[in-house]
């Protein structure tokens, strides 16, 4: 617990601000689900609470990974199970259990999905991301694409076969993860440009002499 000072009233004020932001960007969707393997976002906030005189604020914000069981492991009030919940009904569930600690929490919870990026992008791997989050943002979390990255060949990976080869619109147009179709457990798979090698001077030279010999022959 921390006494409620100006700087944190202002983290305080800061946070009201984010989830405005984030509630105005990215709308709750309660069709949204949690499986095993990916992750929780937890947004708790219980901003008033007066003991000895002194305003307190408590803050447990994190990312909590969802195990092979389906359960995640939250602070104070430890394992819970949220596979076979929505957004909606395990807020719900977590501000019941968080009810004994903290005087009516104010709780968002948003599933993080496990998403590969491979190919031509500055940090290639795995990372967990809100299925609301765009094409875009995705690319950015793995330091954006490289020099030679050819966005126009974006594909999706699903399970050892492609399921999407035209990604470019999406990325273009800033559609969500979920909007595109992009799922949990996905690769998303960003090519090299093919660098100008011999091979494509020898063409570019052919090509040169083809064209010479024709214009020769039409100037006789």
């Amino acid at each position: 617990m921390k006494s409620l000072t100006k700087q944190g009233c202002l983290n305080f004020g800061v946070f009201i601000l984010i989830i405005l932001l984030t509630n105005a960007a990215f709308p709750q969707s309660y069709s949204l689900t949690f499986r095993k393997g990916d992750a929780l976002r937890l947004m708790l906030w219980q901003p008033w609470r007066i003991a000895d005189g002194k305003a307190q604020i408590t803050n447990l914000n994190g990312d909590y990974p969802i195990d092979s069981r389906g359960y995640v492991l939250l602070p104070l009030i430890g394992e819970i199970k949220v596979v076979g919940h929505n957004t909606k009904t395990l807020a719900e569930l977590l501000k019941e259990k968080y009810s004994p600690y903290i005087q009516d929490p104010f709780i968002i919870v948003t599933p993080l999905i496990r998403i590969t990026l491979q190919g031509a992008v500055n940090r290639p791997g795995a990372y967990l991301i809100p299925p609301t989050s765009s094409l875009w943002e995705l690319i950015e979390l793995a330091g954006g694409p490289s020099e030679n990255s050819n966005l126009k060949k974006m594909m999706v990976e699903r399970g050892g076969r492609i399921v999407n080869k035209n990604l470019l619109r999406s990325f273009e147009n800033g559609y969500s993860l979920q909007e595109v179709g992009i799922v949990s457990g996905d690769q998303i798979i960003i090519p090299s440009r093919h660098p100008f090698g011999w091979k494509d001077a020898l063409n570019l030279v052919s090509f040169g002499l083809s064209i010479a010999v024709v214009y020769l022959q039409i100037s006789r």
